[in-house]
């Protein structure tokens, strides 16, 4: 069954895919990912295993954004970096810094 509405699209009863749904599910993060973020030092990085790396990213990218929403005086960036850990796992290597590469002096 088919509804077009005043705006013409039409509303169909078109249920989603096994495929579709894996895609759109959201992708976790660690709970205390912020918390790391915030004590995170220029220089220091973390290593997250993945099994959808690419999910993973837009996850880790997301959530700098909010981090960077919440903090828009601090002057580091965060780098995500596909890489395998030494045991062969795949994940993203996360990285803060400051563009400039200049150290700050109130640590």
């Amino acid at each position: 069954m088919s509804v077009q509405n005043e705006n013409g699209l039409v509303i169909e009863d078109v249920a989603m895919t096994d495929d579709v749904k894996s895609r759109v599910v959201k992708e976790s993060l660690p709970a205390g990912l912020k918390d790391t973020m915030d004590v995170m030092r220029d220089g220091q990085s973390f290593f997250m295993e993945a099994e959808d790396v690419q999910k993973k990213m837009y996850a880790l990218r997301s959530a700098y954004y909010r981090w960077k929403q919440k903090n828009p005086e601090d002057l580091h960036n965060f780098s995500f970096i596909r890489e395998k850990n030494p045991d062969g796992k795949e994940g993203i290597r996360v990285y803060k810094y400051i563009p400039s590469g200049e150290k700050r002096e109130d640590y």
